[in-house]
C-alpha cells in the first residue's frame, strides 16, 4: 500500500523496476500460497481521507493489534489508480484533457451524489474477503465525515462492521484510537 504513495516521491525508472519486482514476488506468493499473516487473521479495508507520509498512524495500530490490512479506499491510493484513463487523440492537448477526464471520475466524497464510492467500498470488501472496514476522516474534512454515515448503512446490510475514525495528522490521539481499534477488533473475531 506504500507504493502508490512512494510514486509521488520516487525516481520513475527506479519505482517502476522496484513495483514490477515485487508484483513477480507477490504473483509467486498467491501461487505458492504463502500469505504474510495466518490463515483466520481479520482483514481490514481502510477507507476514507488520505493518510500521507509520514503521517501513518492506523495502519501500524491495526497490524500491531493482530489484524491485516487489506486493502484501502483512499485518495492518494486506489482510488486514483481505478477506471481506464482513455486518450481521445493525439498529442498533448489529448493527454490533458484525458488526465483532466479521469479526475472526475474519482469517486471522491466531494462529488455529490456519490454512489460509486459505496459501490467500490463494497466491492473492494468482497474481492479481498474483508471482515471489517475502519473509515478514517480527517477532523478538517467534512464531506467524508458526512459520507460516513452513508457508508455504514451499506456495510451493514451487508453485516460488515465498520469502525469510523476521526482524527489529524497528529499523534496526541495514538491512545484513544489504538484503544478503539482494539474494541473493534476484539468485535469483529466474535
Amino acid at each position: 500500500m506504500l507504493a502508490p504513495q512512494l510514486y509521488y516521491d520516487d525516481d520513475p525508472s527506479r519505482l517502476t523496476t522496484n513495483i514490477n519486482a515485487l508484483c513477480n514476488e507477490l504473483e509467486i506468493r498467491v501461487k505458492e500460497k504463502v500469505g504474510v499473516v495466518p490463515s483466520g487473521t481479520p482483514r481490514i479495508l481502510i477507507a476514507g481521507c488520505p493518510m500521507v507520509l509520514p503521517y501513518w498512524k492506523v495502519h501500524p495500530i491495526i497490524e500491531n493489534r493482530g489484524a491485516v490490512v487489506v486493502c484501502e479506499e483512499s485518495c492518494v491510493g486506489s482510488r486514483l489508480l481505478t477506471g481506464d484513463t482513455i486518450v481521445k487523440g493525439q498529442g498533448l492537448e489529448a493527454q490533458i484533457a484525458a488526465i483532466a477526464e479521469r479526475q472526475l471520475k474519482t469517486h471522491c466524497a466531494c462529488f455529490t451524489p456519490n454512489h460509486e464510492r459505496i459501490e467500490d467500498i463494497l466491492n473492494l470488501c468482497w474481492e479481498y474477503h474483508v471482515d471489517g472496514v475502519v473509515h478514517f476522516s480527517l477532523a478538517f474534512c467534512q464531506p467524508y465525515i458526512m459520507e460516513a454515515v452513508k457508508v455504514k448503512k451499506a456495510l451493514e446490510q451487508r453485516n460488515i462492521p465498520m469502525l469510523e475514525l476521526e482524527t489529524d495528522y497528529g499523534e496526541g490521539d495514538i491512545g484513544q484510537i489504538t484503544t478503539r481499534i482494539e474494541a473493534f477488533l476484539e468485535m469483529v473475531r466474535k
